[in-house]
């Protein structure tokens, strides 16, 4: 077993710890999200009314802070947030006070196993400018170098306490999640990480699909088609054939698709940024594996499940996908954006075959994970007419295309295997 030394699991303890934490966040558009009272959790003082959220603090709750992964703090505020009598304001929308105005230079400090959240940097503050350890401000002048505050992080979610001295303040706040746009086909990507399986999320020590398999006994699997349509439906496309094992009555092998896992019927799917999921519904409809479902798996094609939902996250063209099996597992998939075979041109098919991004505005690239060799890299217009062409040699290569003018082209890769043809698209 490999050791790991203390100093190596205290960075990753660190990393996780950031990692956690790190995004922008706002406050929540709740009443507890801005509270005081004489003890922690008791809010008997004041809560923000509702009719101020949206009313005279909406320039208070579109304020944005940002922890970044390095340690450093930002405050941004738009030109505009709730000025109190304190600062000179007049409790209402105004300019933002020095040094409360976010142009200081701050870093910050999380400590997930005290739950502490510290702030260092004259002027850097969460919730309200005038809550310090031990007090509140009178004025401006005599803001603080550093503040702690009493944290919990669930999810998108941090709860904030600060002890005033007789009586706690209690912020509430939420991350922005980046938006979860999945439509498009996808297709498995062709590296061992595509589908594996552990004890933990993001822990992959019981199983991760074998190199040679990708391109083996399971090539008919990555060809397969995960299609997301614009419209939110969505169907698995497993192109007559696709791997099949013993609980779907297969042999490891591939095989005709077993229903209902086999594309014959329509799904929707249906994204949430705010949970970071992406919802199927529709028996038989799945991502990956058939047979993983929310709390388990399958032990018989009838045992399907109306509606699976999975952990997402999209960047560029690669879609990273988890699913709880219970008991703390997770099922892990990681796929790519691809194209269809374009109809009318003598099109062979290439196991292993990547070119991605695609969409793209600039470079794309072309991978073939078979151990075979990409020979030459033609692109061409929809006439057929050659408008770049690439001498490789390799199983790799990044194909510039910032010269192409935005529209649809073909790219066509010639292998040693054959020649394949897909639609890109130049943005």
């Amino acid at each position: 077993m490999k050791k790991i030394t203390t100093l190596a699991l205290f960075a990753a303890l660190v990393g996780s710890s950031m990692a956690q934490i790190a995004g922008t966040w706002t406050l929540s558009p709740v009443e507890t999200s801005l509270a005081v009272g004489p003890a922690k959790g008791d809010y008997a003082w004041w809560k923000v009314p509702a009719a101020e959220i949206t009313g005279v603090r909406a320039c208070q709750f579109d304020d944005e802070v940002v922890f970044n992964a390095d340690g450093s703090f930002k405050m941004n505020f738009q030109n505009s947030t709730f000025v109190e009598g304190w600062q000179g304001g007049s409790n209402a929308c105004g300019t933002p006070v020095t040094p409360h105005d976010g142009t200081g230079s701050y870093t910050y400090k999380y400590n997930a196993t005290k739950g502490t959240l510290t702030l260092y940097g004259k002027g850097a503050y969460l919730g309200l400018a005038k809550v310090f350890n031990g007090g509140e401000l009178s004025k401006s002048a005599d803001a603080k170098d550093s503040i702690t505050y009493e944290v919990s992080v669930t999810g998108n979610k941090m709860s904030l306490d600060i002890s005033i001295g007789g009586g706690y303040w209690h912020f509430e706040m939420s991350k922005q999640m980046p938006a979860i746009n999945p439509t498009g086909l996808w297709k498995l990507r062709p590296v061992e990480t595509s589908m594996a399986v552990g004890p933990a999320k993001g822990d992959f020590g019981w199983w991760k699909v074998p190199a040679a398999e990708i391109t083996g006994v399971r090539a008919c699997q990555y060809d397969d088609i995960y299609n997301f349509e614009a419209d939110g439906t969505f169907k698995n496309e497993l192109q007559g054939s696709t791997f099949l094992e013993g609980w779907q009555g297969g042999t490891f092998a591939c095989g005709t698709p077993v229903a209902p896992h086999d594309g014959a019927t329509a799904g929707k799917w249906v994204a949430n940024k705010d949970k970071g999921t992406v919802t199927l519904v529709g028996k038989g409809s799945y991502l990956g594996l058939p047979k993983a479902y929310n709390g388990g798996e399958l032990t018989a094609p009838t045992g399907a499940k109306d509606t699976l939902v999975y952990e997402v996250s999209i960047v560029a063209d690669t879609m990273k996908v988890d699913i709880g099996i219970g008991n703390g597992a997770y099922w892990h998939y990681e796929m790519v954006k691809t194209t269809r075979p374009v109809s009318g041109v003598n099109n062979q098919v290439v196991n292993g075959l990547v070119i991605y991004p695609n969409p793209s505005n600039g470079d794309f690239n072309v991978s073939l994970a078979n151990g075979g060799s990409i020979n030459v890299v033609r692109v061409m217009n929809l006439s057929g007419q050659i408008v770049k062409e690439v001498s490789v040699k390799s199983n790799t290569a990044q194909i510039s295309a910032t010269q192409l003018a935005a529209g649809a082209y073909l790219i066509s890769v010639e292998t040693n295997e054959g020649t394949a043809v897909q639609r890109f698209i130049k943005q």
